[in-house]
């Protein structure tokens, strides 16, 4: 009886989907997505075919480097100043009327709770005045689906790599709502990592006025390219691959003399590459391994490499992740550096998939709520434990000079 009743609800879900998407004589569809999940407000109108009609997003990176970090108080704060400003302005360079949308998709789960409210807030005042439905975004979910928009060809299923100053997860993505969670950060996010030892190292105040303004990660990147000499000759601690890291390890590991910032910038860098490097070979082989592990018959080995996230712009990190994938025939996809972050477009994508397979369209406001924590997927991170997967070495080729003598990126190689 209560599969019956599933079914049922789907079914008139899809109808609905299908009513909204043919209503108003068969005109263009358009949906709005909001982000304020962090300290980013995003806004953008997407259209029926998957174009991104119009797109703003106001960041607080500059507030967040003169206090040292993401304030939620500051953050709440400078959304409610910007959001509606922001909207409106998306609205008229898309030439649309609030009557023009066909739904406000909006950052509903996971995020800062302070945040989130003032997104979903909005929304719901939105969908109330000019009688929208609503579609209740993951924020997860928006990052992992992005590729699929600069990459039409994108199938499922592919690996995702989200990297960013609040998430550090890998999953496989097998559907439009069916996520597999294989591993995250242990306590500390990779950009929260870089974020933190910029400021204790500093950058903001040496001196450079490219670091004016920039997050913690940008800042370590640029200096990264400066270095007089290898980043081996750094001891930091690049732990061994069967072992669930703690990377906040390195965090701590960087508090060395001024004069060597750069080069501790890149043994910096490199270390978190080549961790999260092993960490997506060993997913990659996981998959392949399916068959010999009847715990994951229901997965199938990925088709592309997905990397999103505000690190995943790091082109020093990025460089690793291609040539990792590339030792399994699989191509990376990434964003362009403003999708990789958050933003808007992301959220108006995701929400235009759901509205066109007719899924979590909510016509009452008030059943929609926001919720700080959340999880992403099915959860099968203990099985990949379980596993227990030995992984070949790496050995990069298109490093820059200073690190192409590098060892291979081995367990034997990192203790």
């Amino acid at each position: 009886m209560n599969i019956f009743k599933s079914q049922l609800l789907r079914a008139i879900s899809i109808l609905n989907g299908i009513e909204l998407l043919f209503s108003r004589n068969s005109r263009r569809c358009y949906i709005l997505g909001l982000e304020t999940s962090c300290d980013d407000t995003g806004a953008s109108v997407i259209s029926q075919d998957g174009i991104v009609v119009s797109e703003k997003v106001q960041s607080q990176t500059k507030f967040s480097v003169l206090f040292g970090g993401v304030l939620p108080a500051v953050a709440r704060e400078l959304h409610q100043r910007s959001i509606t400003q922001l909207t409106e302005s998306v609205m008229r360079e898309a030439g649309l009327t609030w009557t023009n949308l066909d739904a406000v998709a909006v950052t509903v789960k996971p995020g800062m709770p302070l945040s989130l409210k003032v997104g979903v807030s909005y929304a719901k005042e939105i969908a109330q005045k000019y009688t929208l439905p609503i579609i209740p975004i993951h924020h997860m979910e928006a990052h992992a689906l992005t590729a699929q928009l600069i990459d039409p060809g994108l199938q499922f299923p592919f690996l995702v790599l989200l990297l960013s100053g609040g998430h550090g997860l890998l999953a496989l993505a097998r559907g439009l709502e069916d996520f597999v969670l294989l591993g995250t950060a242990l306590d500390a996010s990779p950009g929260d990592v870089l974020d933190k030892i910029a400021r204790r190292l500093k950058l903001n105040r040496i001196g450079d006025p490219r670091l004016n303004a920039v997050s913690g990660g940008r800042a370590i990147e640029i200096l990264s390219a400066e270095c007089s000499h290898s980043p081996l000759a750094f001891d930091l601690p690049c732990p061994r691959s069967q072992k669930r890291d703690s990377i906040s390890g390195k965090r701590d590991s960087a508090l060395l003399p001024r004069d060597l910032v750069a080069n501790i910038c890149a043994a910096v860098q490199l270390s978190i590459t080549q961790l999260v490097c092993r960490r997506v070979q060993r997913a990659i082989e996981l998959t392949a391994a399916h068959s010999n592990l009847s715990a994951w018959a229901s997965l199938t080995p990925p088709t592309k490499l997905v990397v999103s996230g505000g690190v995943a712009a790091n082109a020093f990190i990025r460089q690793g992740l291609t040539e990792t994938a590339a030792m399994y025939g699989l191509p990376l996809v990434a964003p362009p550096p403003h999708l990789c972050t958050d933003n808007g477009v992301m959220v108006a994508w995701n929400g235009l998939l759901l509205f066109r397979a007719g899924s979590r369209i909510i016509r009452d406001p008030s059943k929609i709520d926001f919720e700080p924590r959340a999880p992403f997927g099915i959860d099968c991170r203990a099985l990949v434990q379980e596993a227990n997967l030995k992984i070949k070495p790496i050995r990069f080729k298109h490093w820059p000079p200073c690190l192409r003598s590098s060892a291979p990126l081995s367990d034997s190689s990192v203790q």
